[in-house]
């Protein structure tokens, strides 16, 4: 017992002695490498708190090898220094930074500078006055000045570079020596070997590259491109544009051009064939060219179907198809063989699906409106559709689609890059309309609610001939469903014209309704409401024409909506092709209780076609009818169609110049719009102009109908003009003028309209 306690203390003295000798040969070991001082040596104008600040290494720190050469690193990346040494004394562990500085800016000199400023030129160049001289950024800066006078017609100009250096305090002084030389303009410009066109002709497509201009290479480029491709375009498919000859007058002050051109044969189409295809018969693969045979070469033409071709095959999933064109020329017969020789490669499927760029969008509010998903096959139509409904959304400025590529061959990943909008506007303001006259307005509208693409509006006008009171939500994807949910409440008064009476009589609605709109498809929906409307007409006039015509009321309606649309445009707010078709119908009374008993049908048809440049062609036509049922002998003035303003045909008078004075049971309305953009944001149209044309009526009867238009009472009326559109964070605005072709006389020939949302 006594021996084994024993054994056990002589191990624990045991362990207890290596312990503190083990520790005191550490502490030995880390003492003999402890940093005892830092130098900074070299500094003139750079403080030696700014090194000291680069370093990691401190004093009464272990000394490492590995931190030391980081310091260098660290110390360079300063950009005030041409070189860095360090040296070590190992004895006393004192580490010295021997830094060579470079040359410190005290001033820019410019000299034989007359068409630039010495202003001009400093904020030009990279060198900059208290910064540190750097051999790149000088020669950075002596490209910088030639450019400069270059694009100004100097390209004689040379440049010479003096700095100096006062040793003692090492700072320089830099002078940039200019001789400017001549200004030299193009005298004329001349082309040679045209036979087919006149050359002035040829020489009228440089539009950049002309007399009394200065030259500029990449200008003369791009004319040569519009020179070959006017040829390409009218069957000259082996055109040719060589070294343009360039020469002097004897001052060298004027550029004489000359392009030498050779146009080569005539070409029409010839055969076009495939070879490679199997997923597509020929006969598919030709139907979506736009060449034709026997038809004149034309390059437009050639391209729209080379990416018709390829895009045939994306649509499919086949994104690494290849499709290159072949041109066979049959010299003797004028024809032009082109044979596309397709590999097909595999089909791609999408790997994962990525958002980027969201700051505030729940990623669920985009990745929803996807059409698709992870693990399809890799459809381009599938992918432009998903950037269309993500624009729709209304609160995304841009989509920017990328493919990564995987590990697996077949497999791609994508990437939405996402540049969020302006959600949500608080206005306040005032304006002027043929309507309503000036009337005040205080609004919320926020269309990315919570984040979740929730709608929301809250809205307050008020003025001499309009008081409102609104509120509207909208959750777009109920239970995360493909269905919108919302409501509306609403207490409106306006008053109201009659015929030539102003101010004839007041219309106040005060009600609400709940909407519910399940999505079918990606182009097709439908949408029910339920609406409680009390409905009053009041403050009527005591004019004769008026009182008889208009009687006093205090209705009731309640009515469900059904409606069912097909809707193919890109964009909802601005769309440049596809269509919307809808067809509503509004029963009222009956089984839903209310003293008001009527049924209306609404259909309309929108349709959008590019055309040339960025032009869109716009079509509309709208036809309504309304019939009463039951115990309603009448359907009321204040549910019947009135034409004219700024929302069917623009140029008259709403209510009072178009159809029955106390309004139709049938309307019937055509507009075409032509839009072009004036200002663009990041590819997106924000300021667009517009020319119209808007015909239309409306009738008592149906049975009165006509497509004559004219002055008569019973006729359409047909007016145009021209408006500009405006693209907010929440909403389109429209400045229109319309001018009315059919006016009886005394009225007003033209009208101004400025209104919030598109026309159709």
């Amino acid at each position: 017992m006594g021996f084994t306690f024993f054994k056990t203390k002589s191990f624990i003295f045991t362990a207890v002695f290596m312990i503190i000798i083990s520790a005191n040969i550490c502490w030995a070991e880390d003492t003999e490498n402890i940093i005892s001082e830092i130098v900074i040596q070299g500094t003139k104008n750079v403080k030696e708190k700014v090194v000291s600040k680069a370093i990691k290494s401190r004093e009464g720190k272990a000394y490492s090898e590995s931190k030391v050469k980081a310091d260098l690193s660290r110390i360079l990346e300063l950009e005030y220094f041409e070189n860095v040494e360090v040296f070590v004394d190992t004895a006393t562990w004192r580490i010295t930074y021997k830094v060579t500085e470079k040359p410190y800016i005290k001033t820019i000199n410019f000299k034989g500078n007359k068409k630039f400023s010495k202003g001009r030129l400093k904020q030009e160049i990279e060198l900059k006055v208290k910064k540190y001289f750097d051999i790149i950024k000088l020669d950075q800066s002596k490209e910088k000045i030639y450019t400069l006078y270059a694009d100004k017609g100097y390209p004689d100009c040379k440049i010479e570079v003096y700095p100096t250096t006062d040793e003692r305090t090492n700072q320089m002084t830099v002078t940039f020596l200019i001789t400017e030389g001549n200004r030299i303009l193009i005298g004329k410009v001349d082309v040679e070997g045209v036979k087919a066109f006149k050359p002035k002709k040829i020489v009228k497509k440089m539009k950049k590259t002309r007399r009394k201009k200065v030259y500029k290479e990449e200008n003369l480029n791009k004319d040569i491109d519009s020179i070959i491709e006017f040829y390409k375009n009218r069957g000259y498919v082996q055109i040719q544009v060589g070294e343009p000859k360039i020469t002097y007058n004897p001052e060298r002050t004027l550029m004489y051009i000359t392009l030498p051109i050779n146009e080569g044969a005539k070409y029409k189409i010839g055969t076009i064939t495939f070879s490679g295809n199997q997923i597509y018969t020929e006969n598919e693969l030709q139907k979506v060219l736009t060449l034709k045979p026997k038809k004149i070469y034309k390059e437009e033409k050639f391209q729209e179907s080379h990416q018709s071709l390829v895009e045939l095959y994306s649509d499919k999933g086949y994104l690494n198809c290849r499709v290159i064109p072949e041109f066979n020329p049959d010299e003797e017969n004028g024809l032009m063989n082109i044979h596309f020789d397709i590999t097909e490669n595999q089909i791609v499927y999408v790997g994962k699906i990525y958002v980027d760029g969201l700051t505030h969008t729940k990623e669920f509010v985009i990745t929803r409106e996807l059409v698709l998903k992870e693990g399809d096959v890799f459809a381009a139509t599938k992918v432009r559709r998903s950037i269309e409904k993500i624009h729709n959304l209304g609160f995304i400025d841009a989509v920017e689609p990328e493919v990564l590529p995987t590990n697996v061959m077949d497999v791609m990943d994508l990437v939405f890059n996402i540049t969020e909008g302006k959600p949500g506007v608080l206005s306040a303001g005032a304006g002027y309309s043929s309507v309503d006259h000036f009337v005040g307005t205080l609004q919320v509208q926020h269309i990315n609610l919570l984040h979740r693409a929730q709608r929301l509006n809250l809205l307050w006008e008020f003025g001499a001939r309009r008081q409102n009171y609104e509120i509207d939500w909208t959750e777009p994807w109920f239970l995360n469903k493909p269905t919108s949910l919302g409501f509306s409440i609403f207490n409106m008064v306006r008053t109201r014209d009659y015929s030539t009476i102003l101010s004839a009589y007041k219309e106040g609605r005060k009600g609400g309704s709940i909407r519910l709109g399940p999505r079918l498809s990606d182009y097709l929906s439908l949408l029910f409401s339920y609406s409680y409307e009390e409905i009053e007409v009041f403050d009527v006039d005591e004019t004769p024409v008026v009182k008889d015509n208009v009687p006093e009321t205090h209705d009731i309606t309640s009515s469900i909506s059904s409606q069912v649309v097909w809707d193919t445009r890109d964009n909802i707010f601005n769309a440049t092709r596809g269509n919307r078709q809808s067809l509503a119908v509004q029963l009222a009374g009956g089984p839903l209780g209310g003293n008001i008993n009527f049924v209306k049908p609404i259909t309309k048809s929108s349709w959008f076609f590019p055309t040339i440049w960025k032009f869109v062609l716009s079509l509309n036509a709208t036809v309504g009818l309304v019939e009463n049922f039951g115990d309603s002998k009448d359907v009321p003035i204040y549910e019947r169609f009135y034409v004219g303003g700024a929302e069917t045909i623009r140029g008259y008078k709403y209510r009072s110049e178009i159809g029955p004075d106390e309004g139709g049971k049938m309307m019937s309305i055509f507009n075409l719009e032509y839009k072009f953009p004036i200002v663009e944001e990041r590819k997106r149209p924000i300021l667009m102009g517009a020319f119209f044309l808007d015909v239309g009526g409306s009738w008592e009867n149906p049975g009165d109908f006509t497509t004559e238009i004219g002055r008569g009472e019973k006729q359409m009326k047909s007016g145009v003009g021209f408006g500009i559109r405006f693209t907010t964070p929440v909403f389109p605005l429209r400045l229109d003028w319309g001018y009315g072709l059919n006016h009886q006389p005394g009225e007003e020939l033209s009208q101004f309209y400025f209104t919030i949302g598109n026309i159709f």
